[in-house]
């Protein structure tokens, strides 16, 4: 999991390793989060979701408008639970954002202290997205605050994205995001993943490691 390479080699959305045994749907009523993602956090977000490979075309997506955070419970204002939390931490393997750093630091040293400090912080609360997402496949925002399409293009989805809040280092050129994807299509598992990026000298984001959290039985 440490190396790079091997961070890189497989296709978003279908590792084989299987560390949760159950992913509950989580239904509670979202806080108001007057701190919505910047600008800068849908470029973050764009690089992800351009990582997805799946044996499918004319792939449909959903993406929550509500982000992940740390916390646990059904009050936490999670869009979603696993293992009673969010996915960015995993009882009883990691329990608390300490241990999600330690285990991110062990994996990549070259994570700055700063990007860390500044995606902790980020991720007390949760925050509302917006649909500033460019995919090269068709997506949906989805929330209790966004109109429901009702056309029948969406009567079965593929799949949901749930984010983080991205964090980035001090002097704005690394960036740490975890995503988690919702799988509906059989044979595909879902998965959750720490990514960090690094901006060329282009300005663009680029990915530099991501490590895998968990990912669940593939379904039949």
């Amino acid at each position: 999991m440490g190396n790079r390479n091997a961070e890189k080699a497989s296709g978003f959305g279908l590792t084989l390793v299987l560390l949760v045994a159950s992913v509950a749907a989580s239904a509670q009523t979202s806080p108001s989060a007057a701190d919505d993602a910047a600008v800068e956090d849908y470029r973050v977000y764009d690089v992800v979701l351009d990582q997805v490979e799946l044996p499918k075309e004319d792939l449909h997506f959903l993406i929550l408008d509500d982000t992940l955070n740390f916390k646990c419970g059904e009050d936490s204002g999670n869009p979603i639970l696993l293992n009673g939390c969010s996915g960015m931490i995993m009882p009883p393997a990691t329990t608390t954002p300490e241990q999600i750093g330690q285990f991110l630091r062990q994996n990549w040293p070259r994570l700055d202290k700063t990007t860390w400090e500044d995606f902790e912080r980020r991720n007390a609360n949760s925050a509302k997205l917006r649909d500033s997402f460019v995919t090269p496949w068709k997506h949906l925002l989805e929330g209790q605050d966004v109109p429901e399409d009702k056309s029948k293009e969406w009567d079965s989805s593929d799949g949901a994205f749930y984010f983080s809040r991205v964090g980035f280092n001090s002097k704005r050129t690394e960036a740490l995001v975890f995503a988690f994807f919702a799988s509906y299509m059989k044979g595909v598992g879902s998965t959750g993943y720490y990514f960090l990026m690094r901006r060329d000298t282009g300005k663009e984001w680029k990915l530099d490691g991501r490590l895998q959290m968990f990912t669940t039985d593939k379904q039949n």
